[in-house]
């Protein structure tokens, strides 16, 4: 469960579709454990009316993580995860969640646990099974600095990863240069193609060969 890419990333409501019926939003948290070891257990999203339940096993830890929650009809009124602080069992409530804002978890401490949530995007496809040849990585997928983004095999010449955001534009364009062990890096220090940083939120790295789209997403955070 822990695709963090997973991620990537934010503040947009968009709708994504993935092959079934309906046109849903593809739903995703991120907690940030500060100094404890949270599990999150189950997340119960509230779109009026329904109520559903979703099991996320293996969400949390102690390093910021992102997971796919569910694919949804509607950004949520409310949310309630089921997790444990350690080994103290907690249930917080966020109600009326805005996309890319932390809210705190419930429980007494100074430095508490957090969560924010995000939705996906329509511009920007992430397959879910065929990649070109070429495998791309990108550390880390929570960015608040740099990140890196690594192509294996690199192939010839000089591989274009662009940085798309949350709507689909393209705010960067990366060279990867190819190295002696066979692998193709770039770095990517936040930056848009005019030199300024961009604004926290999620975004998404992709790297097209030979018709097929490989897409890795990203969380930018302060």
């Amino acid at each position: 469960m822990k695709n963090r890419c997973a991620g990537l990333a934010v503040v947009v409501l968009s709708l994504v579709a993935f092959g079934i019926g309906n046109a849903q939003i593809a739903f995703y948290g991120v907690v940030d454990p500060n100094t404890y070891n949270v599990q999150v257990q189950t997340a119960i999203v509230y779109v009026s009316p329904t109520v559903d339940t979703f099991a996320t096993p293996g969400w949390g830890g102690t390093q910021v993580d992102t997971a796919h929650i569910a694919d949804i009809t509607a950004w949520p009124d409310s949310v309630q995860l089921i997790s444990s602080i350690g080994p103290i069992p907690n249930i917080s409530m966020f109600p009326s969640p805005i996309p890319n804002v932390w809210y705190d978890f419930s429980v007494g401490s100074i430095n508490k646990p957090r969560a924010l949530f995000y939705s996906g995007v329509v511009n920007v496809e992430e397959p879910r099974s065929a990649e070109p040849l070429q495998h791309l990585n990108v550390s880390p997928s929570v960015v608040t600095e740099q990140m890196t983004v690594r192509l294996q095999p690199a192939g010839t010449g000089k591989p274009v990863v662009e940085i798309h955001d949350a709507v689909g534009n393209v705010v960067r364009s990366l060279n990867c240069a190819a190295g002696a062990d066979g692998i193709a890096m770039a770095t990517w220090n936040r930056e848009d193609g005019l030199g300024r940083l961009v604004p926290e939120g999620v975004y998404f790295c992709r790297y097209a060969a030979s018709g097929v789209v490989a897409v890795r997403k990203v969380l930018v955070t302060n």
